[in-house]
């Protein structure tokens, strides 16, 4: 279904890109993640797509998605060095969350 979605969609539009099933998937994740998402000044809208899906696909927590959102904007991270901050479990080493 998503294929067909995504072929349908780059027969319209065939002068813009983004649309193949992989990236669909991930912008159907992202409104899942954020429900009445509005454009304006909150870290997620700073942030470019490639860092979104990292997030999304790397931190399932939504309190630990907003840190990393709000503490790679703040720091001007790469998505690289984001995701070795996620791997790296910064959020847990800050002291973000107690086990």
């Amino acid at each position: 279904m998503v294929g067909r979605f995504s072929q349908n969609l780059r027969t319209e539009f065939p002068e813009l890109k983004g649309f193949s099933p992989t990236n669909l998937k991930h912008m159907r994740m992202f409104a899942s993640a954020h429900p009445g998402f509005e454009f304006g000044q909150q870290p997620v809208d700073q942030l470019p797509w490639g860092h979104l899906v990292t997030l999304l696909t790397s931190v399932k927590e939504p309190a630990q998605r907003e840190w990393y959102a709000r503490t790679t904007v703040q720091q001007g991270w790469s998505r690289n060095i984001l995701v070795h901050r996620i791997e790296s479990r910064l959020y847990e080493r800050q002291g973000q969350i107690r086990p």
